[in-house]
């Protein structure tokens, strides 16, 4: 898709679209970024695979209910269902022409669309009962010191995603703690210590999967309304801003859990921030483009 040379269009100078354009009119650097956070993001989701593989060996038994074992890897679901979500987007907003979307490929793309919302709501589900799980609690009254526990095989959580294994040697040295207790289904054990944090934290999760949600639907709807060229409406102008103002609680929850030592859940929410901004360029590009042809005078 090439970008024409006649003037763009003016946006408000506080918009996004307004940030990203400087990209469009090097569309070289802006595909060679586009793809490398598509690329970084893909390498993101492994990481995800790994850890949440790691926490359920730490974390659950090898009898454990299925919804336990869906809650826990929530992030693995979350993670694949918004990759899919990525690249359905930039399909329909840079690499299928109108005329294919119109087609039986259109349809293959909403149908796929389908299944990756119903994945990111049920990973939201998955977020928000682990959430609230961290609040059944059961203190465990016959351990006043991990060396009692030393012998079992049994993990401590130190926080939302560290699980140390409990042995002789460490458990003098694991945890002050003198009271602990098992969240939920969990086999492992958590000091009181660390429980505030595991539970404050998890109000954080929730709150950044429901921003995502609400943010990609706004961009379906400005998806929708640049298709019906209503590129000067109150309702796209509306939309824009409500989705900055949700990239901002996302740049938020970034900064949480940076400066509480998550440095990678702060490089990944940044990284999905840059990912989707990425489809941001497709649609200004778009409505660049349609904007020309609709002002272009009739031939």
């Amino acid at each position: 898709m090439s970008v024409p040379n006649k003037p763009i269009t003016t946006h408000h100078p506080y918009s996004l679209e307004t940030l990203l354009l400087p990209l469009l009119r090097r569309p070289r650097v802006a595909q060679f970024v586009k793809w490398s956070v598509y690329s970084a993001l893909l390498v993101n989701f492994g990481v995800y695979v790994f850890d949440d593989s790691q926490m359920y060996q730490a974390s659950l038994s090898s009898d454990a209910p299925l919804d336990s074992i869906l809650e826990t890897f929530a992030d693995t679901i979350d993670m694949a269902a918004w990759v899919g979500l990525v690249i359905l987007l930039e399909l329909e907003t840079y690499i299928l022409s109108d005329e294919t979307l119109e087609g039986w490929s259109g349809t293959i793309v909403q149908l796929f669309r389908g299944v990756c919302y119903v994945l990111i709501c049920y990973a939201a589900y998955g977020f928000t009962a682990g959430a609230l799980e961290n609040f059944d609690i059961t203190p465990i009254p016959e351990v006043t010191s991990l060396c009692d526990v030393a012998a079992d095989g049994r993990y401590l959580q130190m926080n939302i995603v560290d699980f140390e294994d409990i042995t002789p040697s460490n458990c003098d040295s694991l945890s002050p703690d003198n009271e602990f207790f098992q969240i939920g289904e969990n086999v492992s054990l958590i000091g009181k210590s660390a429980l505030p944090h595991v539970q404050n934290m998890g109000w954080v999760d929730i709150s950044n999967a429901f921003v995502w949600i609400l943010v990609a639907l706004l961009i379906e709807l400005e998806v929708a309304l640049q298709s019906a060229d209503k590129f000067g409406s109150r309702t796209l102008s509306w939309v824009r801003s409500i989705k900055t103002i949700f990239y901002g609680l996302l740049f938020v929850n970034a900064g949480i859990w940076a400066a509480t030592g998550y440095p990678i859940y702060a490089w990944d929410a940044m990284l999905w921030i840059v990912g989707f901004w990425a489809i941001e360029l497709n649609l200004a590009e778009w409505e660049e483009e349609r904007m020309q042809e609709l002002n272009a005078p009739p031939t």
